[in-house]
């Protein structure tokens, strides 16, 4: 197997996630060098990873088996390491949300176009092969007109002023963290931007979103209905339903299975079920799709495109909106 060489950019909780799914991909994916702002932790990260640990990122992507740049910093710092790399005519992965607004995802992408470089928002979900089964019996009519989705995103982690989760300057809150991959799903089934948004959402002492609750609703007369916070603990499941059957897939972000439910009064009931017993996480395959499009030339991903990224900061960008309004916040002190 060749190997493909990764500048990683921070080395927080989520990078060693995907440290320990590298040795599954297929492309031969592997942390060449590691900068992170806290130096100690860069040398950590390294020792664990096999990676060189640079004081600068400068350095790190000069680093010579450095064929591509992966970035994983706080949500406040993507737009400045991918512009980084991509000024530099590095390929970049960068993690969700792309950016903190549209506006700023913009210019990332057409810097990336300007540049003639590789981009991706490492949406990882789009890449699960359970979410690509679940999207092609969508595409083939199997449950029909797609009328309602269900998803849920919510763990419990108090309140903590030294937690990236609760800053604002890092890009905190529940929305970003959270919330982008049910906005995520939602564009990935119904793939154009709903007629109506409606939230309810609750702040946090520093003013981010701890708990939201948002429907969609658009014009073919389907609804989404997404909740995610850091205030309760619920199953993390999506459901998917069409006028022929529905779709179940627990741990949505996540899956490693689904089924297909077929409920029509002139068919009896039938269910699909589909499985997945890969290892780890699942992390392997948005490096493997990231690395074969590299390869081959491409300059964006065909499942997480240009288009896809900024559509879905688009809908973050008026979710904030929506948020900002008295009608649609709820006292944080009741909560």
């Amino acid at each position: 197997m060749e190997k493909f060489g990764w500048c990683f950019i921070g080395c927080g909780s989520i990078t060693r996630r995907v440290l320990r799914d590298l040795p599954n991909t297929q492309s031969g994916s592997f942390p060449a060098a590691v900068y992170s702002r806290n130096f100690e932790r860069a040398r950590q990260f390294a020792q664990i990873s096999g990676a060189r640990a640079y004081r600068t990122a400068e350095e790190a992507m000069s680093d010579p088996e450095v064929k591509a740049v992966y970035v994983a910093t706080p949500n406040s710092s993507h737009k400045e390491y991918t512009m980084l790399a991509l000024e530099r005519g590095l390929p970049v992965l960068c993690e969700k949300p792309l950016a903190l607004t549209r506006g700023e995802a913009e210019e990332m992408i057409d810097m990336a176009v300007k540049k003639g470089v590789y981009l991706s928002e490492a949406m990882w979900t789009g890449h699960n092969p359970v979410i690509q089964w679940a999207r092609s019996r969508i595409d083939d009519g199997r449950i029909g007109l797609v009328r309602s989705l269900y998803a849920s995103f919510s763990f419990y982690h108090p309140f903590d002023m030294e937690s990236r989760l609760y800053d604002p300057a890092l890009g905190g809150g529940a929305l970003l963290d959270l919330g982008v991959y049910t906005v995520a799903l939602t564009q990935m089934v119904y793939g154009f931007h709903p007629a109506i948004i409606d939230v309810m959402s609750a702040a946090a002492p520093t003013g981010v979103d701890k708990m939201c609750a948002v429907n969609f609703r658009y014009r073919t007369g389907g609804i989404s209905r997404m909740f995610f916070g850091f205030t309760s603990t619920e199953p993390q499941d999506a459901i998917i339903g069409g006028e022929k059957g529905h779709i179940v897939i627990p741990h949505f972000w996540a899956p490693k299975s689904a089924a297909l439910v077929r409920e029509r009064p002139d068919e009896p009931r039938s269910t699909e079920a589909y499985q997945m017993d890969f290892p780890g996480e699942g992390y392997q395959f948005e490096f493997d799709a990231v690395v074969d499009d590299i390869l081959r030339g491409r300059k964006q991903n065909s499942t997480i495109s240009h288009k896809f990224s900024l559509a879905v900061m688009g809908l973050l960008d008026e979710i904030r909106e929506e948020m900002s309004t008295s009608k649609g916040s709820l006292d944080p002190l009741m909560l």
